[in-house]
């Protein structure tokens, strides 16, 4: 009879727990840091003083600074319930206002994300994600469209779709994330009707000619 491999590490369903309970706490705390202080106050140090434990307890969690930031913007997207990127026609014209009613609930830290070099950072690190999924959405037009056609359609609606365009819309208009969330679905369907017609419109170009 071979005996139990001692190397092998026991699972303990309270010990996940515990763990994914502090990992919980330290986003917390990081995300009450970045929200009085900005990305630029949060360090490890911070969070551990903070959160009232050790750093190496900090480190356990979050081997690096982008690891720690990474696992932040998941636990924003989570606690304000944004549902993230569109990945059909539908939830394209449905998502803003949900997404920015969350930016709502979230507005220190959200301003704090959008305002710091580290936070743009992190949008880059995940901009060809999101384009790609959009050129998904939008797989009906872009090949009836010019190149910059094309293009200007695409970064029209990220923008349109994006916290900084939440930001100015309450910023300069005072408009609430619901009401903002509203107007880029509105400027969005108004886009999308405008490629559809240009379609349309040289479909019918080519027919006559035809």
């Amino acid at each position: 009879m071979s005996l139990p491999d001692a190397s092998a590490r026991y699972h303990s369903p309270l010990r996940e727990k515990q763990k994914d309970d502090t990992r919980q706490t330290l986003l917390a705390v990081a995300g009450r840091v970045v929200a009085d202080a900005g990305l630029e106050g949060l360090s490890f140090a911070a969070l551990a003083r903070e959160a009232g434990v050790q750093e190496r307890t900090a480190y356990r969690h979050f081997s690096n600074k982008d690891a720690l930031l990474s696992a932040l913007w998941e636990w924003v997207n989570r606690q304000a319930d944004i549902p993230g990127f569109a990945r059909t026609r539908e939830e394209l014209l449905s998502m803003p206002p949900v997404a920015y009613a969350g930016f709502d609930r979230q507005e220190g830290l959200m301003r704090a994300l959008l305002s710091s070099p580290q936070g743009r950072e992190f949008r880059l690190r995940v901009n060809d994600e999101r384009q790609a999924t959009l050129k998904g959405v939008l797989s009906d037009l872009l090949p009836h469209l010019s190149a910059e056609e094309g293009r200007n359609l695409l970064a029209s609606i990220q923008l349109l779709y994006s916290a900084t365009a939440w930001m100015t819309m309450k910023d300069y208009w005072g408009l609430d994330g619901k009401a903002a969330g509203d107007a880029s679905v509105w400027a969005i369907k108004a886009l999308l009707d405008t490629a559809a017609r240009t379609i349309e419109g040289r479909r019918q170009t080519q027919e006559t000619r035809d």
